[in-house]
C-alpha cells in the first residue's frame, strides 16, 4: 500500500514539473521600454508625470533623473505617450519585433506608413504647455465699425445731412412740386374708362321680371 502511494507522489510530482517546464517554454517573451524625461532647466516637477503605453496599459514612473523602465511588454507595437499637468509631450509609436529589437518612430495619425525614426532610448522633450482658461476677449474700436447697425445707423446720418442740400429749393421746388401734381390730376381731354368700357363691350341689358 505505501508503494503505490509513493509512485503516486512521484507521478504527480513529475507531471507538475512536465506541465510547468512546458507552459515556460510556450510562454512568449517579455521586453523593457526605456527612456528619459528632460523637463526645462529651471524645472523638476516629476512626481505627477506618468508615463502610459496604449493609454495605461503599462504603466511607467520615472526616476528621479527623469529615466524610466516599462518592464513586462510582449512584442507589438505601442503608442508610449507622457501624462503630464503642466506639460505636453509628443507621443513616440514603439515597434518591437519577436527577436526583441525595439525600434521607436513619430506618430502620424494622418499618414499611418510614413515612417519617421526617432531615437531609442526615448527622449521625451516639452512640446507645449496646456491651455485650460479661454482668453477674456478685449474690447476694441474696431469691432464698432464692423457691427452692422452701426453702418446702418451711419448711411442713416449722412442721408439726413446730405438730402436736404441735393433737392431743389425756392423755386425750383416749387415748380417741381407743381409737376408732381400735375402727374395726379385727370386729364379732361382722356375719355373716361367705364365709357369706353360700355362702348367696347355694351351696356348690359336687364332681365325683365317674368309675368304670372
Amino acid at each position: 500500500m505505501s508503494i503505490a502511494i509513493v509512485c503516486c507522489l512521484f507521478y504527480s510530482i513529475l507531471i507538475i514539473i512536465t506541465t510547468s517546464s512546458t507552459t515556460s517554454t510556450n510562454r512568449a517573451p517579455l521586453y523593457t521600454i526605456e527612456g528619459q524625461i528632460v523637463l526645462p532647466p529651471d524645472e523638476n516637477n516629476l512626481g505627477d508625470i506618468r508615463i502610459l503605453v496604449d493609454d495605461g496599459l503599462y504603466v511607467g514612473i520615472p526616476h528621479v533623473d527623469g529615466t524610466f523602465t516599462i518592464s513586462g511588454v510582449p512584442s507589438g507595437s505601442y503608442i508610449v505617450s507622457v501624462n503630464s499637468p503642466i506639460h505636453i509631450f509628443e507621443p513616440v509609436r514603439v515597434d518591437i519585433n519577436k527577436k526583441g529589437k525595439i525600434r521607436a518612430r513619430a506618430v502620424n495619425f494622418i499618414e499611418p506608413g510614413k515612417v519617421t525614426i526617432k531615437k531609442y532610448p526615448l527622449r521625451f522633450e516639452v512640446h507645449s504647455k496646456p491651455n485650460y482658461f479661454q482668453k477674456r476677449e478685449v474690447y476694441r474700436v474696431t469691432d464698432l465699425f464692423s457691427n452692422p447697425l452701426f453702418l446702418q445707423a451711419t448711411l442713416l446720418v449722412v442721408s439726413l445731412l446730405f438730402l436736404p442740400k441735393l433737392m431743389p429749393q425756392g423755386e425750383d421746388l416749387q415748380g417741381a412740386l407743381q409737376q408732381t401734381n400735375g402727374l395726379f390730376q385727370p386729364n379732361p381731354n382722356m375719355p373716361d374708362i367705364t365709357d369706353w368700357f360700355i362702348r367696347l363691350f355694351g351696356a348690359p341689358t336687364r332681365q325683365r321680371p317674368a309675368r304670372n
